[in-house]
């Protein structure tokens, strides 16, 4: 084991179990439990625990501190202190561990490829063996449902500082996970993961885990109104796990399942009545020498099911409502998976002559079969669905837009409108910046020269090696030298006050470092540290970087441009617009400046734009009678199936000019009533020939009301309607 991994628990120097001796004069021994630990790593936060199986029941026996963590070493220290709490109520030295991990750090039931590097130095660094590993989210959900004695059916929320990951549990299972940027309004980060997954339903509870101190977090779920953004059908329920409810489910849904895969007898009565599911957990089949090796699906065993013999059945025998008589003698009873069943007699029913049939009423049924043809040959519906490949043309035309039109170009009407919009966006920052103290200590300066010096504040100070630099706090006079320029008696002054340059902890110098001071050289004047120098730090955070201003800004400025889209076609129903020009800003307000420490980064924008609105059907009329010439005979287009994209206008005169790029399909013109005169009346089956000849023809679907056995397969007379459908 490596000296780090021994650092972690105490060892104890006698760890025999006390031997007793009964009345009979036998040594006995109580069994040992048999320790597990549990280590559950979120995205900054460390959680473990202490679990045993003991007389095949598991049991949370300690749960450790809770720690932070950054980078690789960190997290090392983290779990080693955390650990340190979690085992020091035993002793001994448990290796066994499973650990639970983000939804985010497991791909196809094995760690991500991007984590197993970091899982396997940290177990190999604390000298530790997993033997299993699940994603919180479902561990959470498996533990719920034994605490409920039901499989629950929530959305769970794993809160962290910089993202919220959304899961939608039913019955029990993690269907579905999203996990969404933190964009300082939670409520509205959780309609977004929402809105992603695309629910069949929304059950109306969220739960709510990662620490503590969510109070806050719960009130914005509590506050955001639900059911006006999303179809829930009843306000959320809003509930806070406690911060330990995570790694006990680790501990105790899932280390259950790796302990069994051991060998290790584990009952657990809370899930006897409750289905079984997967569970997701993934085991390795031995220790591994590296956490890839962590890829094999485990699913839950339950116990074999023992069917009972059935008890005897007893023959009920109820007295008839009427007795029948009956000569043959009653048989005992029969066992039930032989018994024979006997029924009485049944007394003879005469019933009595019917009259002989009315020729009126034979006459009446097939007249009244014919009026039910007639009726449906005349007044039944046909839908005739032809199927058909399109061809398609595409062409560009130039045009003018004005509010009148313009003579020898086509020209869209359209009027010029200001449309003003305003954005609040936030973002995680992705920048780095290094922050920190600045050095600072006392120095002695000797003047070697006949006449004074005076220093004002801000003379810079630089080591002997000329790398550190520092500056002088106040302005000092120095004295002309004495026959020893760093002599008690003269030419010399202590306790200079200077401060680093820079920050960081390299400017924390030595006692008896030399100096330059200033311009002069150090055969007229000289400094020395008179004590270490000390207060220089510096650490790396996150920060706003040029590349996050620019996202939040691209992004702010198309939801402008899309919400004027969107008001101008509320106020205007049919009607478009057409910018004239970029967005013009006329607020944009970041709440961090570029390199500042933060770990997001939000933008209140407000703008105009310039544009044309024209309606849309004046544009396609228009470029539908531009099209008329390249149209071929029998053929046309429809609007719902062109495309029509127009190019960002140029101003001329006192109208714009643009370029339009027009795509439509083409539609065979057929004789409606010509074709019905053709079919009415003939066998479905009998009809596809008519139809062959439309150009691009694939294939006909007919639908009848109403759908009467035996009738519809022949069309009937009148109301055939078609419809024509290009694949």
């Amino acid at each position: 084991m490596p000296e780090r991994a021994a650092s972690i628990y105490s060892l104890s120097d006698n760890q025999d179990s006390v031997n007793l001796v009964n009345l009979f004069g036998q040594k006995s021994k109580a069994p040992e439990p048999e320790y597990f630990l549990a280590i559950e790593i979120h995205e900054s936060l460390i959680k473990t625990a202490l679990w045993e199986v003991l007389d095949s029941q598991p049991e949370v026996v300690n749960v450790g501190s809770y720690e932070s963590w950054t980078d690789e070493e960190s997290l090392i220290n983290g779990v080693d202190s955390s650990l340190d709490q979690a085992i020091k109520t035993i002793k001994g030295q448990p290796k066994r561990t499973i650990i639970g991990l983000p939804d985010s750090w497991m791909e196809d039931e094995k760690i991500h490829s991007s984590k197993t590097k970091l899982i396997t130095h940290l177990f190999k660094e604390l000298g530790l063996e997993p033997i299993g590993v699940v994603t919180i989210n479902r561990a959470i959900a498996h533990f719920l449902k034994k605490k409920e004695g039901m499989p629950p059916t929530v959305i769970l929320l794993e809160v962290y500082a910089s993202k919220v990951a959304v899961s939608y549990v039913y019955l029990g299972v993690v269907n579905k996970t999203e996990e969404v940027a933190r964009s300082g309004d939670l409520a509205h980060d959780v309609e977004e993961g929402l809105t992603r997954m695309d629910l069949p339903n929304y059950p109306a509870r969220f739960i709510l885990t990662n620490g503590n101190g969510l109070d806050e977090e719960s009130q914005q779920i509590t506050a955001f109104p639900w059911t006006d953004r999303l179809p829930f059908k009843h306000l959320p329920k809003v509930e806070i796990l406690p911060v330990d409810f995570s790694i006990k489910a680790i501990a105790l849904t899932g280390g259950i399942e790796a302990v069994q895969s051991l060998g290790l007898e584990v009952s657990d009565d809370s899930e006897a009545d409750l289905p079984s599911e997967e569970s997701n957990l993934v085991i390795p089949e031995e220790t591994p020498s590296s956490m890839e090796d962590l890829g094999f699906s485990f699913e839950e065993t339950s116990p074999p099911i023992t069917i009972s013999p059935a008890p005897p059945v007893e023959e009920i025998v109820s007295e008839p409502e009427y007795a029948f008589a009956s000569d043959e003698p009653s048989s005992p009873p029969q066992p039930i998976s032989r018994l024979k069943l006997s029924l009485p007699a049944l007394p003879r029913i005469k019933l009595p002559r019917l009259p002989r049939p009315n020729l009126l009423l034979l006459l009446l049924i097939p007249l009244l079969l014919i009026a039910g043809v007639l009726f449906y040959l005349y007044y039944g519906q046909t839908l005739i669905t032809i199927h058909f490949t399109p061809q398609k043309i595409t062409k560009q035309l130039g045009l003018a837009i004005a509010e009148t039109p313009q003579a020898g170009i086509p020209t869209l009407l359209a009027t010029k409108k200001t449309f003003s919009g305003s954005a609040v966006e936030s973002t995680s920052t992705t920048g780095t910046a290094n922050v920190g103290d600045k050095a600072t200590g006392t120095i002695t300066i000797g003047n070697k020269s006949v006449a004074p010096i005076v220093l004002k504040a801000g003379t810079v100070i630089t080591n002997d090696t000329g790398r550190y630099s520092f500056i002088v706090s106040d302005a000092v006079t120095i004295a002309s030298a004495s026959a020893d320029s760093l002599d008690t008696i003269s030419g010399k002054v202590t306790g200079v006050q200077i401060t680093a340059t820079k920050i960081g902890a390299e400017y924390n110098l030595l006692k008896g470092t030399i100096f330059s001071v200033g311009d002069f050289s150090k055969s007229v004047a000289a400094a020395v540290a008179e004590a270490d120098f000390a207060g220089g730090t510096s650490r790396t955070v996150n920060a706003v970087s040029k590349a996050d201003q620019d996202k939040l800004l691209a992004t702010a400025t198309e939801i402008i441009k899309t919400k004027i889209q969107n008001d101008s076609q509320t106020d205007s129903p049919g009607f478009k617009t057409l910018p004239l020009s970029d967005l013009q800003f006329t607020k944009k307000q970041f709440d961090h400046n570029l390199s500042e420490e933060a770990t997001t980064l939000s933008l209140a924008l407000e703008g105009s734009l310039d544009a044309l609105v024209y309606a849309e059907d004046t544009l396609y009329n228009l470029v539908s009678e531009e099209l008329k010439s390249q149209i071929p005979s029998g053929s046309f287009t429809q609007k719902d199936t062109t495309t029509i994209a127009l190019e960002n206008p140029s101003i001329t005169d006192d109208h714009y000019l643009s370029k339009v790029t027009v795509e439509a399909a083409l539609y065979p013109e057929i004789d409606r009533e010509k074709l019905t005169g053709f079919i009415k009346g003939k066998p479905v089956a009998d009809i596809r020939h008519f139809f062959e000849p439309i150009p691009g023809f694939t294939g006909v679907d007919i639908k009848i009301y109403p759908p009467l056995p035996l009738i519809t397969k022949i069309l009937p007379l009148r109301n055939i309607t078609f419809d024509l459908v290009g694949n």
